[in-house]
């Protein structure tokens, strides 16, 4: 069952946008250093991503520490496509753990995509075994 998406509260939000604030009044990218000089440029990102988080850490109060300002140009797409990656990686992982999902068939290959079987190898003759004590 997926639960609600937890966000940031206003004072967190003030926070990490304080925390990433130079000394000079420049907003920065906590990971790549890059000016963000409006807020279409930045985006506030959970550092461990929701659906990686444990079912008992999904109670607890987000803080600013689990936030970091990152940059919509460089840093944010490429981040969030690693965390939904690794997110249906473990969910298919826990699948195969619980055994809801059975592995797939493999399908034999012959002849280098024929769906022929190899003939099958005939001795001429009498089995060996007929042989040996004729």
């Amino acid at each position: 069952m997926r639960t609600a998406r937890r966000e940031f509260s206003i004072s967190d939000l003030v926070a990490i946008v304080t925390r990433a604030t130079d000394a000079d009044g420049k907003i920065k990218c906590e990971r790549c250093g890059a000016w963000c000089p409006k807020r279409k440029d930045y985006e506030v990102d959970h550092i461990l991503a929701e659906g990686m988080r444990p079912k008992a850490d999904l109670k607890r109060k987000l803080t600013p520490a689990d936030g970091q300002l990152l940059c919509v140009a460089v840093c944010h797409p490429p981040k969030t496509k690693r965390d939904n990656e690794d997110i249906h990686e473990a969910k298919r992982r826990e699948q195969r753990a619980l055994l809801l999902v059975r592995p797939g068939k493999r399908k034999a290959w012959w002849r280098h995509g024929k769906d022929q079987k190899p003939p099958l190898k005939v001795a001429a003759g009498p089995p060996g075994m007929a042989r040996r004590y004729q």
